[in-house]
C-alpha cells in the first residue's frame, strides 16, 4: 500500500482534472456551434405585381452559375419563396408566372451562412418575354 500523497499533491492534481474537464468540455461547445453554421446559405424573397400585392403559385428557379445546379421552387399564396440549404457560389434567380413577364435577377452572390433577399416585382406581360 502507498503512503498518502500530500494535500499539495492532491490539490494539483485535482486542478489539474478540473482544467481538463473545463477544456473538453470547452472543445465539445466550439465543435456544436460549427455544426450549427452549416456550409451553405439561403436565398429567400416576396414576390408581388406592379401594385405591390403578392403573387402566390410563381415558379422560381435558382441556377448556381458555377456549377448549373438548379433549385425549383414555388411562392406561396402570401408571394413569398424560401430556398435554404444552398452552396456558396453565384446564382441567377429567375420567376415565370402566367400573365407576367419572365423576370430574372443575375449574379446573386451567396457566402456561408447568407440570407440573401431577392424581391421579385413581376411585370405584366406576355408570357415567355424576359425582363432582367
Amino acid at each position: 500500500m502507498h503512503p498518502p500523497a500530500p494535500a499539495a499533491l492532491r490539490s494539483a492534481i485535482n486542478a489539474a482534472r478540473r482544467m481538463l474537464l473545463l477544456t473538453a468540455a470547452l472543445f465539445a461547445c466550439a465543435l456544436l456551434a460549427c455544426a450549427q453554421v452549416g456550409t451553405g446559405g439561403t436565398i429567400l424573397g416576396t414576390v408581388s405585381d406592379p401594385s405591390g400585392a403578392s403573387v402566390p403559385n410563381v415558379a422560381i428557379t435558382i441556377t448556381n452559375t458555377d456549377t448549373n445546379a438548379v433549385t425549383h421552387i414555388t411562392s406561396n399564396d402570401r408571394g413569398e419563396y424560401v430556398a435554404p440549404d444552398l452552396q456558396i457560389g453565384r446564382y441567377n434567380v429567375r420567376a415565370e408566372a402566367p400573365g407576367f413577364k419572365v423576370t430574372e435577377q443575375k449574379n446573386v452572390l451567396l457566402n456561408v451562412g447568407d440570407r440573401r433577399d431577392v424581391d421579385i416585382k413581376m411585370e405584366l406581360g406576355r408570357i415567355g418575354r424576359a425582363h432582367v
